[in-house]
């Protein structure tokens, strides 16, 4: 099969840079980075010398035709603006999560690329490794019948978290928006689109003192600006009934809770933030059962949406980490805050097709057989 790559440009030359790179010069063949762009020069500029990628401004990359994608991995804040000049000058855009910080900028986002004829992907792209997409098996096959209940609890501490990464105590930064993501997907992909929320919220000790000596914000001080403790419950289309907890007071020994409840058995998933998030099903009467990976992707390949997308493209195909499923996830969390704040249930306005499962059976690359980008082609 002759393949044509897709030409892109990283955006962002932060920690999940080069993660990011690896898995696509390494993993894919069918992303050629070919650029990359960063306001902090030095880091732009060790980007560039690291990957062999040409170090251009962001004005550059716009305005260069050969440059079909942008993979935007800057911070939450900087989302909006960077995903709208991209659509606007026609490119591609996978962006790393959340599609924005206020929902009304989410929608337009959504709106501009649908008028401008080009794509849109947001990750988690977890839910597209081995864990995730055993656990959709394992309910698309019915083994523990009809979901009925689930359980998600995250506790982190940012205390810590928030004084390396301090958009993580703004709006659109906290728990729920910066890992809690990471379980409503893997939940929107296995179980479909959510149609009301109704949750409670707390804000924890909103002023903090920076404690990192190597941070310039030693010493100063900031404010939470939302609820950092939030509990909801989630009714899903399908009739599911959703149990979330996100406490990001706690420690930092994280404790990850995501169970699935059906009629005729549990299924307990791993940290759905991993690729290789184990599967413990529990049937009747039955010791319970690490059911084993059905697909590949079982190492850290984030990028795996970018590089699905570009397949898609070049299938011409819906992807999975659709823009929609994104969207309505984002608009799933923020609900869960408009619903504490007006102490109502918050009835969902957006809706998704749950995205296609990928193939199972797809190995590791061998002698013997199909490498896991194969995968991605169907």
């Amino acid at each position: 099969m002759n393949i044509t790559p897709l030409r892109a440009a990283i955006i962002g030359c932060g920690v999940i840079s080069d993660i990011y790179i690896q898995s696509l010069q390494n993993k894919f063949k069918i992303i050629d980075v070919v650029a990359c762009f960063d306001l902090n020069e030095d880091k732009m500029a060790n980007t560039a010398n690291n990957y062999h990628l040409r170090a251009m401004s962001y004005e550059a990359i716009l305005a260069d035709d050969q440059i079909q994608m942008i993979i935007n991995l800057t911070n939450p804040k900087s989302h909006y603006d960077i995903i709208k000049q991209a659509l606007e000058h026609h490119k591609h855009v996978f962006s790393e999560k959340m599609i924005a910080v206020n929902l009304e900028d989410g929608q337009e986002l959504c709106q501009l690329a649908k008028e401008n004829h080009v794509r849109l992907g947001v990750a988690p792209d977890t839910f597209l490794g081995a864990g995730i997409q055993t656990a959709r098996y394992i309910v698309d096959k019915g083994l523990i019948g009809h979901p009925l209940s689930a359980i998600v609890s995250l506790n982190r501490d940012f205390d810590v978290y928030a004084d390396i990464f301090p958009h993580m105590n703004q709006v659109g930064g906290t728990l729920p928006f910066d890992t809690g993501c990471y379980y409503m997907t893997a939940l929107a992909s296995i179980l479909g689109p959510a149609i009301r929320v109704s949750a409670f919220g707390r804000r924890y000790r909103p002023e903090r003192i920076g404690k990192r000596t190597d941070r310039p914000w030693f010493g100063e001080s900031s404010t939470v600006e939302a609820q950092n403790i939030v509990t909801a419950i989630v009714e899903y289309e399908n009739g599911t009934l959703c149990t979330v907890h996100f406490n990001s007071e706690n420690i930092l020994a994280e404790d990850p809770v995501l169970t699935l409840f059906g009629d005729e058995g549990t299924l307990k998933l791993g940290d759905p933030n991993n690729f290789d998030s184990p599967n413990i099903l529990q049937k009747p009467n039955n010791d319970p059962v690490d059911f084993p990976f059905s697909h590949g992707y079982r190492e850290n390949s984030r990028g795996l949406g970018a590089a699905e997308m570009a397949w898609s493209i070049t299938k011409q195909r819906p992807h999975r980490a659709s823009m929609e499923m994104a969207y309505h996830v984002f608009e799933l969390i923020h609900g869960m805050y408009i619903s504490a704040n007006q102490s109502q249930i918050y009835e969902l306005q957006s809706t998704f097709e749950k995205p296609a499962p990928l193939p199972t059976g797809y190995l590791d690359n061998g002698f013997w057989g199909p490498t896991e980008e194969s995968a991605l082609i169907f």
